[in-house]
């Protein structure tokens, strides 16, 4: 009787050739490399994260490019994150280093599927440093704080006329590191959310006692406009309501 050829896990194949090329198949299977690093920080409430690592092929190396994502979901309290990332990706015989880690920073101000938003950050992997990159510290943590607000404006969507929404905002969302640094180092990066929003437009909203007054009178748009002098306004719509200042709605 005539032996069969096996799979990777199986026994041995018949012929040496066959067995070589066999090998050969079940190396190519891609992996994950056993050094990683820490991302890790804290969330607003209404905060979600997504972290998307890429890798990509260095020197002769002609594997293809791959990505890990690691997800922390909405809570409606201020919450803590914690992804483990690995430094590379194996591809058969080709060791795929991390290129960089792009962040999604989403964000909830209602409970209506188009009252929610984003703004984007990012690890960013180099050969050297800027000189104002901030570094390790001695117990393997880098340290950063994402300052994140909101700003708010007449939305732009034909079937909202008149309806306010927000844009995030998040500086600092986001380091350089070298690819030497990383292996069992934590990155540690907390987003916090500013108190006070703002207009997205500067210029277009009057701030007063009472609150901010959004602009109109110069090209008649339904949008709020540059403001002249003397100032005149125009009223917007939010949570259901027709309102005059933000936040209070009325003075």
């Amino acid at each position: 009787m005539n032996p069969t050829n096996k799979s990777c896990n199986g026994a041995l194949l018949w012929w040496p050739a066959l067995l070589a090329l066999s090998l050969n198949a079940c190396s190519t299977v891609g992996s994950l490399g056993a050094e990683s690093f820490t991302l890790e920080g804290e969330l607003p409430a209404d905060f979600a994260l997504k972290a998307q690592a890429h890798y990509g092929a260095a020197g002769n190396c002609d594997g293809r490019s791959q990505t890990k994502t690691f997800k922390a979901d909405f809570d409606s309290q201020p919450h803590e994150y914690r992804f483990r990332i690995p430094v590379n990706y194996r591809d058969g015989t080709c060791d795929l280093p991390l290129a960089r880690v792009g962040l999604f920073i989403n964000a909830r101000y209602g409970d209506k599927d188009w009252q929610q938003t984003y703004d984007n950050g990012g690890l960013t992997i180099v050969d050297q440093l800027p000189e104002v990159a901030p570094a390790f510290q001695a117990n393997g943590t880098l340290s950063k704080t994402a300052e994140c607000s909101w700003l708010f404006q007449i939305s732009k969507a034909n079937s909202r006329d008149g309806e306010l929404s927000k844009l995030l905002s998040c500086k600092g969302a986001g380091a350089h590191i070298t690819h030497e640094q990383l292996p069992g180092k934590t990155v540690r990066l907390v987003f916090k959310l500013s108190g006070e929003d703002r207009p997205y437009l500067n210029g277009y909203w009057l701030n007063t006692e009472a609150g901010w007054k959004p602009c109109t009178g110069r090209w008649g748009t339904r949008f709020e406009e540059l403001c002249t002098d003397p100032p005149q306004h125009r009223t917007f719509n939010m949570d259901g309501q027709e309102c005059t200042v933000y936040p209070n709605c009325t003075e």
